[in-house]
């Protein structure tokens, strides 16, 4: 009798109201009012429908979560933090405000107790004691509140099921008559001084040499390490954050400023984001305009040479608001993080992250700008509903990315971006997944793995690709833009599934000339396919065929014949020959490869002398791939000079593989461990074999 009970009781459980943003909150501590220039109106309903949980998931919507957004959601929270260096940890509260979307549960005990027994009573009363559950990791919980009007509450709190990488669960026990349409509650905490989303770095490790340094990485869900939240990207809020930090440094969060002070510095974010998205950095910046709408910060030794670089921002925001539509977000800046920034950018909104080894000095490594900046629409304001459907993310950024570029450098360049990310594709699935064949699928299932593990290539490229094919395939850029345009608008604020993705391109294609050719899409084997995209695009190979071409020359003659061709003086370009350098790195067909032909190679293009950093790498590889001793030391000094994971991973699984120079890269690794981000550092112990 109880189990049937049970059963409908989480079958009425299921049945929720949908939540709705509203224009402004009541509580005076939270006012943070909404965009209302925005041509993206916020959603008049958000709705999460809850899919089977599966037993190894944490969650039924998002396995990489305790937290239950199909129960309640977070509209709105208030953040204070005082960053501690000392004691490398932010110190402070948040208060959230949730919005149920079920009625509340002790309803649902006294509409069912008549069938129960006594001892199944207690039971189903101790399963449905109203409470509400939050991703928490490595943190010291201080206090929990129920906030009222006249007084708060204190809340019973305890941590339990730590599940790894993943964190554990909160959960907050309200009283038996809360009315929980809307809560507010307050928490106090503080963080551990490992937590994985923060990087603390003392003077010496910045430029300046003077002054303490700290930022934060909360993609995909290390957010739970810097305040106890709803972790899963199914949930997006708006937040406002006051922040106690030395007087000397300067304060900067993925929002607008309010009001900056001595030592405190006040922001506000107004349209909802998911929590990998809540992001911060704090040390001796400085900025410098690039234009009405976007600044770029760093640290001053830098500035002048970032300002350059990345002075064509504003022009790029424009073509990608031709593409996509309106820009919801207020301002677009620029942070060029220290070194040991694990990603090529991160597309926090308003602030965008991006790694210091894009300064080339030609311009010749903005793509990745590009592509940060197509996630205002991809990822920011229509998000993946779990990453397990970060393709949707990742794979449409990527495809705006190509699309971009073809706009501003023509449609051969984007043609030949898109082959270049293929041959990474091949590599990626060929070397790093090689034994995870399960997660080369575009939708992959994170029920006994979390996203940084699930991390490749794949969802970038493949997703693209997959998009690529169904452009040409459904009639082309201008019908598909337009197509992606309807699918900001009428997706704005919310997040979405891949079958949310598929229904709305279905719909926009059934009322053009090209329904007939929906049903000859393969989504099955696309979406949950392995290995390479079942189809490749046709694509212009002209400016591949002459990097392919060199590479093969490079490839397969000897260095007396390389000196005496004409071919070692054929100009091409910095994009050819960054492919061709990666096609002789992975070339089957080389022959003689030492020391006097790298040498012959680096004298005809000058790369000694490249400040490109995707030049350099794929030099790093073809040292370790002629067993070149002589140059283990400068391949270390490049290793240890970024820990950008797309260069270092792939050095690092090359060189294990090389048996004289294994001690010392496993030497070299512990000796620099602790500069790392968690997530770069675990991905290496996986790679060398350690875990």
């Amino acid at each position: 009798m109880f189990s049937r009970t049970l059963h409908i009781c989480k079958y009425v459980m299921s049945v929720h109201k949908p939540c709705f943003y509203p224009l402004t909150y009541s509580r005076a501590l939270l006012y943070s009012k909404v965009n209302l220039s925005a041509k993206f109106p916020l959603p008049e309903q958000v709705q999460v429908q809850a899919v089977k949980k599966r037993a190894a998931g944490l969650g039924k919507i998002d396995p990489t979560s305790y937290a239950e957004p199909e129960l309640v959601t977070t509209l709105h929270s208030v953040l204070n933090w005082k960053v501690d260096f000392e004691k490398k940890c932010l110190k402070g509260s948040v208060m959230h405000h949730f919005k149920a979307l079920q009625k509340n549960l002790p309803a649902i005990v006294r509409r069912f107790k008549f069938i129960l027994n006594i001892d199944d009573f207690v039971q189903f009363i101790a399963f449905s004691r109203p409470r509400k559950l939050l991703d928490v990791r490595n943190m010291k919980i201080l206090k929990a509140e129920l906030v009222g009007e006249k007084a708060n509450i204190p809340l019973k709190h305890r941590i339990s099921d730590p599940a790894g990488d993943m964190g554990a669960k909160l959960t907050l026990e309200l009283p038996e008559d809360t009315n929980i349409s809307d809560l507010y509650v307050n928490i106090d905490y503080e963080t551990s001084s490992n937590a994985s989303a923060l990087q603390w770095l003392a003077p010496e490790q910045t430029l300046g040499k003077k002054h303490p340094y700290m930022f934060s990485q909360c993609w995909a869900i290390h957010a739970r390490s810097i305040l106890p939240c709803q972790d899963t990207p199914a949930v997006k809020f708006t937040y406002r954050a006051t922040v106690e930090h030395p007087k000397e440094l300067t304060a900067l969060m993925s929002a607008t400023v309010l009001k900056r002070e001595n030592s405190r510095t006040t922001f506000v974010q107004d349209v909802p984001i998911p929590s990998y998205l809540l992001a911060i950095a704090i040390g001796k910046l400085v900025s410098k305009p690039l234009g009405r709408q976007s600044n770029v910060w760093a640290e001053e030794d830098i500035i002048d040479e970032c300002a350059e670089e990345f002075s064509d921002t504003l022009d790029i925001l424009k073509v990608a608001t031709d593409i996509s539509g309106h820009f919801v977000w207020r301002h677009c800046d620029l942070l060029v993080m220290p070194p040991s920034f694990p990603f090529g950018g991160m597309e926090n909104p308003c602030l965008i992250f991006v790694t210091p080894t894009l300064l080339a000095g030609d311009k010749s490594l903005s793509n990745v700008i590009a592509h940060e900046i197509a996630h205002s629409w991809a990822g920011n304001l229509v998000t993946n509903k779990s990453f397990e459907h970060f393709w949707l993310n990742e794979g449409i950024a990527a495809f705006l990315e190509s699309k971009i570029i073809g706009r501003m450098r023509g449609n051969k360049e984007r043609d030949f971006h898109m082959l270049r990310n293929l041959s990474e594709l091949k590599e990626c699935i060929q070397t790093q997944l090689a034994d995870r064949p399960e997660l080369t699928k575009l939708v992959v299932d994170l029920s006994n793995c979390t996203p940084d593990e699930a991390y490749s290539s794949v969802p970038y490229i493949k997703g693209s690709i997959f998009l690529r094919y169904m452009e040409d395939f459904l009639g082309g850029s201008e019908i598909f833009e337009r197509f992606l345009r309807q699918y900001w608008q009428r997706n704005a604020y919310n997040s979405v599934s891949s079958e949310d993705f598929k229904r709305a391109l279905c719909e926009f294609f059934s009322k053009t000339n090209r329904r007939q050719k929906l049903s000859l899409i393969n989504w099955d084997l696309w979406l949950n396919g392995e290995g390479m995209p079942p189809t490749i695009p046709r694509l212009d190979q002209s400016l591949a065929s002459v990097s392919k071409r060199l590479a093969l020359f490079w490839s397969t003659k000897t260095v007396v014949e390389l000196n005496n061709s004409p071919q070692l003086k054929e100009k091409i370009s910095v994009h050819q020959l960054m492919d061709m350098l990666g096609k002789i790195v992975e070339s089957s067909e080389m022959k003689g490869l030492n020391d006097q032909k790298i040498e012959l190679l680096e004298t005809t293009y000058n790369l000694k002398e490249t400040k490109n950093v995707e030049i350099r790498f794929h030099l790093m590889r073809l040292y370790i791939k002629a067993k070149s001793m002589g140059r283990l030391d400068e391949i270390f000094n490049f290793v240890n000079s970024n820990f950008r994971l797309k260069y270092i991973r792939p050095i690092y699984r090359d060189l294990i593989n090389w048996p004289a120079a294994k001690p010392k890269t496993i030497e070299n690794f512990k000796r620099v461990k602790g500069q790392m981000m968690a997530i770069c550092s675990h991905a290496i112990e996986k790679d060398l074999g350690f875990k």
